[in-house]
């Protein structure tokens, strides 16, 4: 209590007399002015007190106990491994032990991919484990002190970071209980597959499978590729004890469409687990990539550019042919004519008659009077000389977005001289520029409301293009990608549907997947303004669910995770738009918690010391234990700030005070 407070405190005792003495001022000669002002008194010196409002400090004692806290696997491998209701009735009397709640702060949490406090009984549905996440829990509350944890576990992890190499924090008490069967059985397994996403057809594509055995000696199996129950390959191998080995099949690439495989290892004599012997695969089988001919009766770099920016591309294939070599004009998706000249006539008959994809590139060796007399849709000025046009891109262009759009510090083109003059309706992308100047003329063009794609770039020596780019970046990444994106829309029939959808073809029952799809609008973009419907059918059950899309910004997801296992056929339809996108996909009852057949006994002997670690036979051993350590509980003082205005007692003492003079007034007849 300071002094300042204490000259406060007695000038409000002073207040409170002073004004009661005035109210009252015949209290002694008055008994009934004498209790009137002591009621008054103190109501004046309670008012007074609660303005001062002085703070209050206080202190708290509390005892705290330990903490033991139990962490409980709850995932499938327990259930399959172990008896799960001995495991309840465990929890139970851990719940109901009064040595154990006496002694400790109990909490009980189980966990799989994520932790839950127990509440209930446990019903080992969790189709992942992550017994690395509960090691990371265990550092968090070793900070407090006597702390004790538990983990109920068969250390089986099917998901996270290996806890092999991590280790309980040094000062928690720690100790493991091993639930399932400890007992190592003879087992061989497919551990993982290596396969290509796609492969062409008629194409072989590779097939790596990784497998091990666990006994003590060699064992010779048999490993088969199978497909819709028909064997395509088999090889007898040698797999070292406890070992592993890698198998690679060459398989070929047919029918067009999604292909499932299944490999499958012969199982050891009595082998107990089987289902770790199986496992399947997709790819995804395609015709042919997109096939681009480069038609050339003149040797230039140019055509060197086109090979280079197309080498790395999987989805475009370059041919080149002269006018006069044999072409089967069907089986091109994009002709590139470099320089057409007379003997060009044939070809555009063949792209008339067979409304085909062009790319026409002019310059110095091109026969514009051939071209005007096409009509094309341009005509050009013919003056025998050339010239070196710049480029500059047109912002106003919008077929497609292009990254690199730096076009103007690339070195000119060569073409003739002589202005173009539009007569149809083209998409301007660059216009030219000469000495900085920049002309009413374009250098680049699209073809937007043909039937059939065409574009005209008029100039020569782009190759420098991608030579000027390379000396700024030290790579021609983004540039070939710049180029390949604009062949990409050239080679694409304008019918394509442009919904795409992206499924995981094979999926495991109860793991988190999703279906995603994608609209694009007629600038090849991406548009998410659109509602979509999808229909689901099990082509098993004949089961159908319907639903709409749910879109995330950019494109439209569907959560797959609670679908059962089966083969689905699905139906999405646009309610905006007139689109539909078609596919299948097949859910596996498959559960990688499900292949294991033992505990992990010697992982879990990594985690703690032997003394810590007991089999769920010696359960009570376990308890034993924790009840009979010497822990104390702490006691813990609580220092408390409080401001007198806050104290309730104080302001039902005022309304006392009040109301007793009130009535007291009233008895007397004073009111």
């Amino acid at each position: 209590m300071t002094s300042q407070f204490l000259l406060l405190l007695l000038l409000n005792f002073a207040c409170a007399l002073g004004l009661a003495f005035l109210l009252y001022h015949k209290l002694l000669k008055d008994k009934t002015q004498r209790v009137l002002a002591l009621f008054r008194f103190l109501s004046f010196f309670l008012i007074g007190l609660l303005l001062i409002n002085p703070e209050i400090n206080s202190t708290e004692l509390s005892i705290e106990k330990p903490k033991l806290t139990f962490a409980i696997d709850n995932s499938e491998s327990i259930h399959k491994l172990s008896d799960s209701r001995e495991i309840n009735d465990f929890i139970k009397k851990i719940r109901t032990d009064d040595e154990l709640n006496s002694k400790y702060d109990l909490s009980l949490f189980s966990f799989g991919n994520q932790f839950n406090i127990l509440t209930d009984t446990l019903g080992f549905t969790e189709s992942s484990t992550n017994i690395s996440k509960v090691i990371d829990y265990a550092y968090e509350i070793s900070k407090e002190e006597s702390s004790s944890f538990v983990m109920l576990t068969d250390g089986n992890q099917t998901f996270g970071e290996d806890y092999y190499y991590k280790s309980f924090p040094e000062p928690l008490s720690s100790s493991i209980l091993v639930l399932g069967d400890t007992t190592s059985y003879k087992d061989s397994k497919i551990d993982f597959i290596n396969l290509n996403e796609f492969a062409y057809f008629n194409n072989e594509f590779p097939l790596e499978i990784f497998v091990s055995q666990n006994t003590s000696i060699n064992t010779t199996q048999t490993l088969s590729i199978v497909e819709n129950n028909v064997k395509l390959a088999s090889r007898s191998i040698t797999i070292p004890a406890k070992g592993s080995t890698k198998v690679e099949f060459q398989l070929k690439a047919k029918p067009v469409g999604m292909k499932l495989l299944k490999a499958k290892l012969e199982p050891l004599q009595n082998e107990k687990n089987l289902t770790n012997n199986e496992k399947s695969v997709s790819l995804k089988v395609i015709d042919s990539r997109s096939k681009i001919l480069l038609i050339s009766d003149i040797i230039h770099p140019d055509l060197g550019f086109f090979k280079r920016i197309l080498e790395t591309n999987k989805e475009m294939e370059l041919f080149t042919k002269a006018t006069s070599d044999f072409i089967d004009y069907s089986e091109y998706d994009l002709l590139i004519l470099y320089q057409p000249q007379s003997s060009f006539r044939k070809v555009f008959n063949e792209i008339n008659a067979n409304q085909l994809n062009y790319f026409l590139i002019g310059g110095s060796q091109t026969d514009y009077g051939f071209l005007n007399r096409l009509d094309l849709g341009f005509e050009k000025e013919l003056i025998p000389t050339t010239e070196e046009y710049s480029a500059t891109l047109n912002t106003d262009f919008g077929l497609f977005q292009i990254e690199d759009s730096n076009f103007k510090s690339y070195p000119p083109v060569l073409d003739k001289f002589g202005d173009i003059n539009l007569t149809t309706n083209f998409s301007i992308f660059l216009n030219k520029k000469v000495n900085g100047v920049e002309l009413d003329s374009p250098l680049w063009v699209f073809d937007s409301d043909s039937n059939i794609k065409r574009s005209f770039l008029f100039g020569e020596n782009f190759w420098k293009w991608r030579a000027s780019y390379y000396v700024k970046h030290s790579d021609f990444e983004k540039f070939d990608q710049t180029f390949q994106k604009i062949l990409q829309y050239l080679s694409q029939v304008k019918s394509k549907n442009s919904l795409s959808v992206e499924v995981s073809p094979v999926i495991n029952s109860g793991e988190s997947n999703e279906l995603r799809a994608k609209y694009y609008d007629a600038n090849f973009e991406v548009n998410p303004s659109f509602n979509f419907s999808i229909r689901f059918e099990n082509l098993e059950t004949k089961k159908a669910i319907e639903s709409r899309l749910l879109s995330d910004g950019d494109s439209y997801t569907y959560n797959l995770s609670d679908l059962e296992p089966g083969t689905y056929a699905y139906v999405i339809k646009g309610m905006d738009v007139d689109i539909s996108k078609i596919g299948q996909f097949q859910i596996l009852n498959y559960s990688s918690e499900l292949q294991f057949e033992n505990s992990n006994y010697k992982g879990l002997r990594r985690l703690v010391e032997e003394k810590d670690l007991y089999i769920f036979s010696n359960r009570e051993e376990l308890i034993l234990n924790l009840k009979s350590r010497d822990v104390k509980s702490i006691q813990k003082s609580i220092q408390k700030t409080q401001l007198l205005v806050d104290f309730e007692l104080l302001i039902l003492l005022l309304a006392l005070t009040l109301s007793s003079e009130w009535f007291y007034r009233k008895y007397k007849g004073l009111i």
